[in-house]
């Protein structure tokens, strides 16, 4: 695609993102006619700030991202464009960016899909290959700045079939390998190589379901030659419950276990599931259960020499809701790492609702490094007018050197009249980080006033409080070691602006750190400033 083209299609997707379009009919009433529909979405987004983390001046920042798509009967097609502005130039770095990330054409019906282009699949659980997307998350990279949605699609072909006891999956492309570098860069593409595979399965009875997986890779290495590796893998999925009709009739009880396997050059007839570090290999398991108004999950974890770049096997760390917790999110490093997380929620009297999440992980990459959360909440009744929740926590992260932390915390919220309600939330927490056998001490603190208005939006006020070795020092200061305790102090806004628009602002400081979205974990920098998203559908 021409400069000239991207530069166009950039116009476009600026003037859908602040234009409403006439009236027309709905996408329910032209597919009832058999007429194709087209549909438009735009994500904009404005900074004006800095980063007081890293040695850069206040910058100005547009990032937009543009899809538009067709739909008629089995056929859908569409495209994406991503723009990103920067009001600074990183020189030999591309920073901005112009870039047609997405583009695809899918026909789907009677159990087949075909997908030309850019596409998403899974083959079991993620150990061989995932292509996914984080919808909505715009990832920030640093070095060099820029913006991006975190979209790892593969560049090929997808069929998918699924009719009676079997499915079916196969594609070929060019994989992400490397997602965390940004659109525009030559030097280090975020797509690497090639990959071939495929996966099926078979419903041997309501009970039982078994299946296999397969995939090729290959890619040029310079000065090396090529590269050529062959993986595959085993599932095996048991429904429990489906054994004892009795216990299903009622609803009471539901019973599902999950195993997969893979490996590198594996023969599952001659190799068996072999585990020592000699191998490389993943192996997950997952077990369901669900018991009247109780429910509890245990999935385990066992990685060795499988962080392929395109795969994305489960991490087993809790999404916490809780503010303080979410950051203490653990990075997966699938080149030797084992653990297995439990979790449990269910009803007590009066309509309590508690809920517990332990996890442990020992990676091995660089040296033993640990892993540990356990938390416990107890909460009110959540359809009750007056909710309430406590939590309280403890837990380790070895890989970013925290050896020990304690969170507590409490969140009560508040239905008024006329859809209005009002919350609140604090936090605390204090942590130890050993660097060098030396130990530090430091707090953490959180506290939130937020008002929602049914209709109107939201309007929160966020403060937090740190006095972590590791964030005082501000780099834009090289002749001065700052060692005062951080505060951030913000301001956020959510609003419809009519059936097209919805906008979020927010003014003040805002702290970074590790944040996961669906098992997936990336790294948030600091941000001082403004910000403003603009979200368009038509």
């Amino acid at each position: 695609m021409t400069a000239g083209a991207r530069r166009a299609l950039t116009v476009a997707g600026l003037a859908l993102a602040w234009l409403a379009l006439p009236a027309g009919p709905s996408a329910p009433e032209a597919r009832a006619g058999g007429e194709g529909v087209v549909r438009a979405d735009n994500l904009l987004q404005w900074q004006s700030g800095r980063d007081p983390t890293a040695e850069a001046a206040s910058s100005v920042s547009l990032f937009d991202q543009f899809d538009l798509e067709y739909s008629r009967d089995a056929l859908r097609a569409g495209v994406r464009l991503e723009s990103f502005r920067p009001s600074r130039d990183e020189g030999f770095l591309p920073a901005r960016y112009d870039e047609l990330t997405l583009k695809f054409a899918e026909w789907e019906t009677g159990g087949l899909r075909l997908n030309l282009g850019n596409g998403f699949a899974t083959l079991g659980r993620g150990l061989l290959f995932r292509a996914f997307e984080l919808r909505g998350v715009v990832r920030d990279a640093t070095f060099p700045p820029s913006q991006y949605v975190d979209s790892r699609s593969l560049d090929g072909a997808i069929v998918e079939f699924d009719r009676g006891p079997l499915s079916a999956l196969a594609f070929s492309g060019e994989p992400v390998r490397f997602p965390d570098a940004p659109p525009g860069l030559v030097d280090l593409p975020r797509r690497d190589g090639h990959v071939a595979g495929g996966h099926a399965a078979l419903d041997v009875h309501r009970s039982l379901t078994i299946g296999a997986g397969y995939l090729r890779s290959e890619r040029q290495l310079v000065g090396v030659g090529p590269e050529r590796d062959e993986y595959a893998s085993a599932d095996l999925t048991v429904r429990v419950a489906e054994l004892a009709p009795s216990l299903v009739a009622d609803h009471e009880f539901d019973l599902q276990l999950y195993a997969e396997y893979a490996g590198r050059a594996w023969n599952p007839l001659q190799d068996g599931l072999e585990t020592e570090a000699t191998a490389p290999h993943a192996m997950y398991t997952a077990t369901q259960l669900n018991w009247r108004r109780w429910g509890a999950s245990f999935e385990t974890k066992d990685y060795d020499a499988f962080a392929l770049g395109w795969n994305d096997p489960p991490n087993l760390v809790p999404e916490m809701s809780q503010h303080l917790l979410n950051r203490m999110s653990h990075f997966l490093l699938a080149d030797r790492e084992d653990g297995h997380q439990l979790s449990v929620i269910g009803a007590l009297p009066g309509e309590h609702v508690l809920q517990f999440d332990s996890a442990r992980a020992r990676n091995e990459v660089n040296g033993l490094r640990r892993y540990r959360l356990d938390a416990l909440a107890l909460g009110g009744n959540p359809l009750s007018p007056l909710h309430w929740e406590i939590f309280a926590a403890r837990g380790r992260d070895e890989v970013e050197g925290l050896t020990d932390h304690r969170t507590v915390g409490c969140s009560l919220s508040r239905d008024l009249q006329a859809g209005l309600s009002v919350r609140v939330a604090a936090e605390f927490q204090r942590a130890e980080r050993t660097t060098f056998d030396v130990v530090a001490t430091f707090d953490n603190a959180y506290l939130s006033l937020g008002v929602d208005r049914a209709g109107l939006g939201t309007l929160a006020l966020q403060a937090e409080y740190s006095d972590d070795p590791d964030e005082q020092d501000d780099p834009l200061t090289p002749g001065t070691i700052e060692t005062k305790p951080r505060r951030w102090l913000g301001l956020f806004a959510s609003a419809p602006l009519d059936r097209h628009h919805e906008a979020t602002l927010f003014v003040g400081s805002r702290r970074g750190g590790t944040a996961c979205t669906s098992g997936t974990c990336y790294v948030v920098p600091d941000f001082d400033g403004a910000e403003l998203r603009l979200i368009s559908r038509f």
